[in-house]
């Protein structure tokens, strides 16, 4: 089954500029992401991930921006 939701972030002032976000997470597991850019130091990332459960695909997501972007800080989770 296939969830769709969006993980809201806090970026760290020390992330850089919005092409090194992007480039790192294009270049991790989280490169099927669709990143939206709003309030100053914040993203959305939009995943459509395929999982027997949401839960399951929301915790691996989290995981995997946790590795990409070390020191920010997830704000929400809005699920579809």
């Amino acid at each position: 089954m296939v969830h769709d939701f969006t993980l809201v972030y806090a970026l760290d002032s020390g992330m850089g500029s919005q092409e090194d976000v992007l480039r790192r997470l294009a270049n991790s597991a989280c490169a099927d992401v669709t990143v939206g850019w709003g309030r100053p130091e914040h993203v959305g990332l939009a995943f459509s991930r395929e999982a027997i459960e949401r839960d399951a695909a929301v915790r691996l997501a989290v995981a995997q921006v946790a590795q990409a972007l070390p020191g920010a800080a997830l704000v929400r989770v809005d699920t579809a």
